[in-house]
């Protein structure tokens, strides 16, 4: 009987004195890329890679020359009212989209060129 006890004592000892070695460092995560101590810091999640930009962490700021997603081409998008919003008539082929309050992008909907910015 104290033979069992001094035994299981022991393990108990030993298990609790190597936890904090299973419990790691910190450095190395599941599915990031963490490349060193000197290096900026740049994970890889899923596959995806922002290079550090933490974009959707704000809202996007677009300009001229930027390509919007085609998602903001949808018609759920467009400005029809334009007049309303004290903006110009679109060119043929262009079109004016709110991508979010306050902010008009007029953009050319055979490729999602932005040709002007309004608002950023």
């Amino acid at each position: 009987m104290k033979k069992h006890r001094i035994l299981s004592i022991a393990l108990a000892t030993l298990a609790l004195a190597a936890s904090p070695a299973f419990a790691g460092d910190g450095k190395h995560h599941k599915g990031k890329h963490h490349k060193g101590h000197g290096d900026n810091h740049h994970y890889v999640v899923d596959g995806r890679h922002d290079n550090g930009l933490h974009k959707g962490w704000y809202k996007q700021a677009w300009r001229r020359g930027d390509r919007i997603p085609v998602a903001y081409l949808e018609p759920v998008y467009y400005v029809d009212d334009y007049r309303v919003y004290h903006l110009s008539a679109p060119p043929v082929g262009y079109r004016w989209v709110r991508p979010m309050d306050d902010r008009y992008l007029l953009v050319e909907l055979a490729t999602g060129l932005v040709t002007q910015a309004l608002g950023y």
